[in-house]
């Protein structure tokens, strides 16, 4: 049997595209929970360090909520002006600041220990921080992927990135489902319809057969009888007519076949003639019996009335 070709629903392709959607949105929203849940956590992988900017100290170099990502290791002296992350950051004037981006201002030996001056770049204040306390270099900055883990990490977020792909996955199932009924429904009519035609088209073909006898045996029965007319007569000159010989047809076959064609015939009237006259010579045995009894009962019976009449006298 041939492959038959498997047609897949069109809602069904949507709300399969939408599952691996929601699959992928739910992995997002749950590594950026848990990546960017505590303001003062960094993220590291590979080298680099993620931090998300929660306020506007940087701007309007670098806006609120971009994210940065930062080579770690601590800054050179050649690196002044650069931005850097550091961690436990407080201000001069006792302001903590926590993990933060701030811009490298110079490099400072105090007491036999190295600090890095760091400031913010709406601000002229400067602060002091070890160098344990950096955390990278800050190399590049993406402020719309910023704004998408800020978004994935709230309410609404949720809802984006779950609900939507959610709600439109079950949309779509459910649809791809009706579909499928409405196709099997669909099927269903036109296997029936199928059937239908089947069995019109064997009651045709019977009640045609049943025509094709009925006409075949009238015309057998006409042929016979026409057979017997023509033979019946002892001629045959119905056979022998025009049209058969302008066809090509030997007279002298005609002829032949018309005494194959009564032969049978004339077979069975002598085998009948033959069975009558046995049963003739029959009847006339039992009949002579009798007529030769009757005969001479009617003599005797004229003898005795004779001599009855003669005693009288």
């Amino acid at each position: 049997m041939g492959n038959k070709e498997v047609k897949t629903s069109p809602f069904k392709v949507f709300g399969i595209i939408f599952l691996i959607i929601l699959i992928i949105s739910c992995l997002f929203v749950a590594l950026v929970h848990i990546a960017f849940k505590n303001e003062n956590v960094t993220p590291s992988i590979g080298g680099y360090s993620l931090y998300l900017i929660h306020d506007d100290y940087m701007s309007p170099n670098i806006k609120k909520n971009t994210l940065i990502l930062a080579t770690n290791g601590t800054p050179a002296k050649e690196d002044a002006g650069k931005v850097v992350i550091a961690d436990d950051v407080s201000g001069a004037n006792g302001i903590t600041y926590g993990t933060t981006a701030m811009r490298l201002v110079d490099l400072v030996v105090e007491n036999d220990k190295l600090y890095y001056e760091l400031k913010f770049d709406n601000s002229m204040d400067t602060t002091m921080v070890k160098g344990n306390k950096i955390v990278g270099i800050a190399n590049y900055q993406f402020e719309w992927l910023g704004k998408i883990i800020i978004l994935a990490n709230s309410t609404v977020g949720y809802f984006v990135f779950i609900g939507i792909p959610a709600l439109l996955m079950i949309i779509f199932l459910a649809l791809s489902r009706h579909s499928k009924k409405k196709q099997i429904i669909n099927r269903e009519r036109k296997r029936e319809e199928y059937h239908k035609t089947i069995e019109d088209n064997e009651v045709d073909a019977q009640s045609s057969f049943d025509e094709f006898v009925s006409e075949n045996d009238r015309l057998n029965n006409d042929e016979n009888d026409n057979e017997f007319e023509q033979f019946s007569d002892g001629k045959g000159s119905e056979i022998l007519n025009e049209p058969l010989i302008e066809e090509g047809v030997n007279k002298d076959d005609l002829v032949e076949m018309k005494e194959d064609l009564t032969r049978p015939t004339n077979n069975a009237i002598e085998e009948l003639m033959k069975i009558l006259e046995e049963e003739n010579a029959k009847l006339k045995e039992l009949e002579l019996p009798k007529a030769e009894k009757a005969a001479k009962e009617i003599h005797e019976s004229s003898i005795n009335n004779n001599f009855d009449s003669s005693d009288k006298e």
